[in-house]
């Protein structure tokens, strides 16, 4: 029981860094998308871009696809970055209302 509330407060904790919620929000928008289009439309530089792509990565919310050159590649949703996505554009609509 403990464990999940640690795994719960550390999952809570990476979306409350800057630009993580944002990031999921525009990734379930564009679905597949380039690091230079994200940089470009999220004003980041690419050192925190970089940062919290590896971040997301690394809990499973997104997938870097390769393409055919290892220096081209897309960003997109996992399946649990979607609904953790959707889940956000939904508390979103219910705070405003």
């Amino acid at each position: 029981m403990l464990q999940n509330y640690n795994m719960l407060f550390e999952f809570m904790e990476v979306l409350g860094k800057k630009w993580i919620v944002p990031l999921l929000v525009f990734l379930l928008l564009y679905e597949k998308t380039n690091f230079n289009t994200i940089k470009k439309r999220l004003r980041l530089t690419s050192r925190a871009l970089s940062k919290k792509l590896k971040l997301l990565e690394a809990f499973g919310l997104i997938e870097k696809i390769i393409l055919d050159n290892p220096r081209k590649a897309v960003y997109t949703l996992s399946e649990k970055g979607k609904e953790i996505s959707q889940m956000i554009l939904g508390f979103a609509a219910n705070v405003s209302k």
